[in-house]
């Protein structure tokens, strides 16, 4: 059995269409393979889709602003042309936040329903917390308290299945993938992926041997 370990930008992949091998790794994994998440990551899912959101709200206010201004202009039929590229602009737009929202939607309730949840304990908590405020240059991933507490969600759990093969998907290589976060993952065990396709091609080729 391979334990997997998946984080928040894992879900946005899928939901956002960037990583069709996630996709597929969720709704069909080896069945030797276990995913888990931290049960935090669904929240900060949400809380960047929200992020997302506001700016695509603002991208269109922007863009109304344009086409009353544009629409001043009775003369140009280049003016004119203008108003309606950013009026298909804006419906386009719309589309693509509805359908992104639809798909985080789904990705969430399959991950529930095909991932376990892990959790920080309380000593944990406390410990990442008093270390922001007090030594934030002690902790492994700096000025960013939800992915170190998804993390030390992991090394723990990790550290709690000692000799069990481990692995972890994670785009997001500007934090989870430095020298010191690596070496963390590498004396728990876990090897470090960036991408679905890139675990899936060691998982099979392991497999094979």
């Amino acid at each position: 059995m391979t334990i997997l370990y998946i984080e928040t930008n894992f879900l946005m992949a899928i939901a956002k269409g960037q990583d069709s091998q996630a996709e597929t790794l969720l709704s069909t994994p080896p069945h030797s393979v276990r995913i888990l998440i931290p049960n935090i990551c669904y929240i900060e899912a949400i809380s960047v889709f929200k992020i997302e959101k506001q700016a695509k709200l603002s991208f269109e206010k922007e863009m109304n602003s344009k086409i009353r201004e544009a629409r001043r202009d009775l003369t140009s039929n280049h003016a004119q042309s203008f108003c309606g590229h950013l009026e298909q602009a804006i419906i386009e737009n719309q589309s693509l936040l509805n359908y992104i929202q639809s798909r985080l939607d789904n990705v969430i309730e399959r991950e529930i329903s095909k991932a376990r949840s892990i959790y920080l304990d309380s000593d944990g908590l406390q410990d990442i917390c008093k270390s922001i405020l007090t030594e934030p240059e002690t902790l492994l991933i700096r000025n960013d308290i939800m992915d170190n507490l998804i993390l030390q969600c992991i090394l723990n759990h990790a550290n709690s299945h000692y000799g069990e093969e481990k692995a972890f998907i994670s785009s997001n290589s500007k934090d989870f993938g430095t020298t010191e976060v690596r070496e963390s993952l590498d004396n728990t065990g876990i090897r470090y992926f960036r991408m679905a396709q890139h675990f899936l091609d060691w998982f099979n080729s392991r497999s094979s041997t």
